[in-house]
């Protein structure tokens, strides 16, 4: 694969992101959603992915990658690069380099669609600490929940709950979908909670009845407390199946995190998975630690849980879409703290929370006030309390 420049980025020209709502963006960390030509985000419930790669917003951007810019949209790539850190970017032409490698000429037109990243509707069963109501049901249950009746009708939550139903109100989608399934490659499943979803396993059959599931590669992340037996005699149909947990604290603090979630129960279903791997030899195991306010102080010991597990893959994630639970919210003092611990830390992964730990230094996020209000307002509501499984954290970020 012969790239123009070394800022280039193949997404906008062979990806796309459906986001819980419906409303699509180049990939999963671009800060902006893709509009059409009156300025309106566009919608997979009546528009096509046709439609959206031959916009005039998909064409600045791929002309920007062309000249070697950097677009503001991406800059989430572009601060994990500059603290080090393996960004989207560098990942997916990492991961693409094999499909790609006959792409040798670049022009501002778009290629066949050889990536979906499919957030199909924000269904849920947990309401986590770092989500919120665009990405999970659960999440815009409970603050539904709180506000006075008046208010729930118009509120920004009941839209989400609304929007998010949108894959299973779309026979635009679907059958547009289907249109693209010769030159698709890699199919990514999140959500939401993808396993709850039921119209992705239907559309995995269809692609089997197709007979093009053979060509294409699926990526899941979930949160591990659903294990999807029917998907058994779907996925050994698939040339490869990644199935990425994310876990990002263990026991009683992966619960705090993950409201809803069972931290014995997880991971029994992990072990389902293993065994399911030991059967078929194009399964494999990964998991996803979102790196947050709330597990920065204890990556030794969630690192030394995932290092007994045997995964195939271990990526570390950076919380981006939450900025109050982003560790570059953490007070200056604090920041102090984790970084001594990141930096000297004995843990196989010590390279990646070194990185971890300059990206932290490297900007601000939101008020101490406000990280504080935050954590105090969601643990009265849910009955929790910081103190009892932080004790490090609430000494570090003054929480009394």
């Amino acid at each position: 694969m012969i790239l123009p420049n070394n800022k280039f980025c193949v997404l906008p020209w062979v990806s796309l992101e459906a986001s819980p709502i419906g409303t699509v963006r180049p990939c999963c960390l671009a800060t902006e959603e893709i509009r059409d030509n009156l300025g309106n985000k566009f919608d997979l419930n009546n528009a096509s992915l046709n439609d959206i790669t031959n916009s005039n917003d998909m064409n600045r951007m791929r002309k920007a990658f062309l000249n070697g810019w950097k677009p503001d949209v991406c800059k989430r790539c572009w601060s994990e690069e500059d603290a080090g850190r393996t960004s989207k970017r560098m990942h997916t032409l990492d991961r693409l380099k094999d499909i790609l490698k006959k792409e040798t000429i670049w022009t501002e037109d778009p290629k066949d669609l050889y990536f979906l990243d499919l957030k199909l509707g924000n269904i849920c069963n947990l309401k986590c600490r770092i989500c919120g109501s665009w990405s999970s049901s659960t999440y815009a249950g409970e603050e539904l929940k709180v506000l006075p009746k008046s208010e729930r009708k118009t509120s920004f939550h009941r839209e989400m709950v609304q929007k998010g139903a949108w894959p299973r109100n779309s026979e635009t989608f679907w059958k547009d979908l289907k249109e693209h399934v010769d030159t698709i490659r890699y199919l990514e499943f999140t959500g939401g909670e993808p396993f709850m979803i039921k119209e992705h396993f239907e559309f995995l059959n269809t692609l089997i009845d197709m007979n093009v599931s053979q060509n294409i590669e699926i990526h899941y992340n979930t949160n591990g407390t659903i294990y999807p037996k029917e998907a058994e005699n779907i996925w050994y149909h698939f040339k490869h199946v990644e199935i990425a947990f994310s876990i990002d604290a263990t026991k009683e603090r992966f619960e705090y995190q993950r409201t809803e979630a069972k931290w014995n129960e997880v991971e029994a279903n992990i072990a389902k998975f293993k065994t399911l791997r030991e059967q078929f030899t194009n399964i494999s195991l990964q998991v996803c630690s979102t790196i947050n306010i709330f597990n920065v102080m204890y990556l030794d010991e969630l690192a030394e849980w995932i290092d007994k597990q045997g995964f195939d893959f271990v990526y570390w994630n950076m919380l981006h879409d939450a900025p109050v639970h982003s560790i570059i919210s953490l007070p200056k003092e604090a920041k102090k703290i984790v970084y001594n611990k990141l930096v000297n830390s004995n843990s196989n992964h010590v390279e990646e929370f070194k990185r971890t730990a300059d990206f932290m230094m490297q900007r601000e996020g939101v008020s101490h006030y406000d990280l504080l209000l935050d954590i105090k307002r969601i643990d009265r509501r849910r009955g929790h309390s910081l103190k009892n499984n932080h004790v490090e954290l609430v000494m570090a970020i003054g929480f009394e």
